[in-house]
């Protein structure tokens, strides 16, 4: 009898194993606003860039930090963001500016305005980093605050750490790195961290830390910017327990 209550509980299990993984599938589906006349394109994004970097880079990630330039040094300059050219431009020249190019990325289920090659999202789905949490997202003057893009190593921070004495030109292509420094993320979060370095602030989703520590690393690496104190602090210690998951 024992051994039958056995079995009809891990059919259970299944079962509920089963729905669950339904659910994960669909779930960026469920929120989804298709525009009429939209087109729907084939789904190619996972995660956002942060979230999919595994805790395996942790170890290069901490070389990295560990030759970085550590400064908090005053900068007399005023930071303006009109030093880093308009926002969202067309630094690639494929017709499309930044923003739309990493919605279309980092969205899934992506609807985009007919008549506009595809350059213009108007709908989507995204799975943020920062929180965990299934964002729907919709074109429209307030709607499309839910979905914001982030720079992973802020603009003003950029501007704190040497960017000040960078040309116009260079800062335009940090403000639209997409590669390495852009992200959609949740806008409330995005709000939260604002202009925050690691030793501030970091994504309250603590699956994400790794991926978040990592990629700091790797843009204040490629554009030779230098970090904060607090920051070196909190990256060190977090990629040093990303090891330690990493080895176990």
């Amino acid at each position: 009898m024992r051994r039958r209550v056995q079995q009809q509980q891990l059919v259970r299990v299944a079962a509920l194993v089963a729905a669950a993984g339904i659910a994960a599938i669909a779930a960026p589906y469920l929120h989804q606003g298709t525009a009429a006349g939209g087109s729907v394109l084939p789904s190619t994004a996972g995660p956002s860039t942060s979230s999919t970097v595994s805790v395996a880079p942790a170890a290069e990630a901490l070389r990295e930090l560990r030759a970085l330039p550590v400064s908090d040094a005053y900068v007399p300059a005023h930071y303006d963001r009109d030093a880093f050219g308009p926002a969202w431009a067309d630094t690639d020249l494929n017709g499309c500016d930044t923003r739309n190019d990493v919605l279309r990325r980092d969205l899934t289920a992506v609807v985009t305005k007919p008549g506009t090659n595809g350059s213009v999202v108007l709908s989507g789905t995204l799975h943020d980093p920062y929180t965990g949490r299934m964002i729907p997202f919709e074109r429209g003057n307030t709607s499309s605050l839910a979905v914001q893009i982030d720079h992973r190593i802020p603009l003003s921070y950029a501007w704190r750490h040497d960017a000040a004495s960078w040309t116009a030109k260079q800062r335009e292509l940090f403000a639209n790195d997409q590669a390495t420094n852009l992200d959609d993320v949740y806008g409330h979060a995005n709000e939260d961290k604002s202009g925050s370095g690691p030793g501030e602030w970091m994504p309250a989703n603590t699956a994400d830390a790794c991926s978040y520590a990592a990629s700091f690393v790797s843009v204040a690496r490629k554009w030779r910017l230098s970090i904060a104190t607090a920051d070196e602090h909190v990256l060190d210690r977090t990629l040093t327990g990303c090891m330690s998951k990493g080895s176990s």
